[in-house]
């Protein structure tokens, strides 16, 4: 926690599958994956116990027939190239008038704000305030793609699209666990490295 702000350390990909969307409902008829990553390996192994033990309940259906794997990844290097598997999203919000701007990876704050959410989330999680910086970019001839989605209410503005990510190699496994960005507890910020 820093200041009024609780970090959730956690993040979680989109679901994976064949489905289809009608009436504003998707159907799913196949096989569905999705994946949850966190620095923590205490949550994950009780959320692995737990999903084992009882299932998944989605909607008003609980589904015990799950496979579960268990990965140990750690990111070796200081300069990646990555893709978003869930959208990467940030903004801000004026505290008088309680309007939110969100940011598009073109403008300039919006790398600057990645950097401030890593610094924070940091220094949340260890106590202390990383040594160093983190770097984004977009690819040449890879625009992101923007979704507009709704939340509780609330619309969300946020990218997908291919990056270069750069810094000390465990700011970088830390960004990998806890995701890029804001909302990462709410789906948002998942990347995978190419």
């Amino acid at each position: 926690m820093r200041g009024q702000r609780q970090y959730k350390m956690f993040q979680f990909s989109q679901l994976k599958g064949e489905y289809r969307i009608e009436n504003k409902k998707i159907t799913f008829f196949s096989e569905v994956s999705f994946e949850v990553r966190s620095p923590e390996p205490l949550l994950i192994r009780l959320l692995g116990e737990g999903i084992w033990n009882k299932g998944v309940t989605f909607g008003n259906h609980v589904y015990t027939d799950v496979d579960l794997e268990l990965y140990d990844y750690t990111v070796e290097e200081r300069r990646l190239l990555i893709r978003m598997k869930s959208p990467v999203t940030v903004y801000a919000t004026d505290l008088k008038s309680e309007k939110t701007w969100y940011f598009s990876p073109d403008e300039e704050p919006f790398c600057e704000m990645i950097n401030d959410n890593f610094y924070r989330k940091y220094q949340a999680y260890y106590g202390i305030a990383p040594m160093s910086g983190i770097q984004l970019g977009i690819c040449e001839n890879s625009m992101p793609k923007k979704l507009v989605t709704r939340y509780k209410g609330t619309f969300i503005t946020a990218w997908y699209g291919t990056y270069k990510l750069s810094g000390e190699r465990k700011y970088l496994d830390f960004l990998y666990q806890t995701g890029l960005g804001a909302k990462n507890a709410q789906g948002f910020g998942m990347f995978e490295i190419l």
